[in-house]
């Protein structure tokens, strides 16, 4: 086992240094982490402090292109080895459905949320999703097994996604092109249509990263319905929740 390891730990270092950063030196003191990282053969001091990574100027370089090799060390350095590899937890899809009203000869009035998230990418330090969030009305008539459509007035998808580091703060990134805006924590989405049975988004390559790791990502989407002139109460919410939290197998 040891000699498995050893070899680990330098296949790291040599992937490290092909992609141009490499650390030589490590010290701790009054719970700050420092670091000495190599960037393109040029020394650059970092330091960890209560999760938070600080990053020294860097005149004359890139600042995305020292962030991105920093991050990529603290990747290498974090990522397990298959012996271990890492498992999430957590169903892909959560459906919730309930009978919101009936309509007197007719039918009965049903709302739904629907949410399904996957983890497309994993590097313990930078974990990518995706997935589908959907919200839906339909009527279900007396004595038919098939629906009918029955728009809302009004509906509105949320959808909320949050990830949580095992220690300090997360960042997250949200490709163009995905309409989903970005949070300290996460990213959330909203929309509202008019008229309509089904409002629907599908996401991915949404990115998340954490010096010390990625161990939960939720999903939280809700679909909130306005039918107007039915009933007393006619605004209804309905909601699915996914949570995924990372385990070892």
């Amino acid at each position: 086992m040891r000699h498995k390891l050893a070899w680990f730990v330098a296949l790291l270092l040599v992937v490290a240094m092909l992609q141009g950063v490499s650390a030589t030196s490590y010290s701790k003191q009054s719970g700050v982490n420092t670091y000495t990282v190599y960037v393109n053969g040029q020394k650059i001091p970092v330091l960890v402090k209560n999760g938070m990574i600080q990053i020294s100027n860097t005149p004359g370089m890139d600042r995305k292109e020292v962030f991105m090799a920093v991050n990529r060390y603290f990747s290498l350095k974090h990522k397990q080895p298959t012996e271990i590899s890492s498992l999430w937890y957590g169903p892909n899809s959560d459906y919730e459905k309930r009978m919101a009203f009936s309509i007197p000869h007719q039918g009965d009035v049903y709302i739904s949320a629907y949410a399904s998230l996957t983890i497309e990418n994993d590097q313990f330090s930078v974990v990518t999703v995706g997935g589908y969030s959907s919200a839906a009305c339909w009527i279900q008539p007396y004595d038919y097994w098939w629906s009918q459509d029955y728009p809302a007035k009004d509906l509105t998808l949320g959808v909320g996604l949050k990830f949580v580091a095992v220690s300090g703060s997360v960042y997250v990134s949200i490709p163009p092109g995905v309409a989903f805006y970005g949070t300290s924590d996460g990213a959330e989405y909203s929309i509202t249509l008019h008229n309509t049975d089904y409002a629907g988004v599908d996401f991915d390559n949404i990115e998340a990263t954490a010096i010390y790791g990625i161990w939960r990502v939720e999903d939280h989407t809700t679909g909130s319905f306005y039918f107007g002139d039915v009933g007393e109460n006619t605004d209804y919410i309905q909601g699915a929740n996914i949570i995924k939290v990372r385990g070892q197998g």
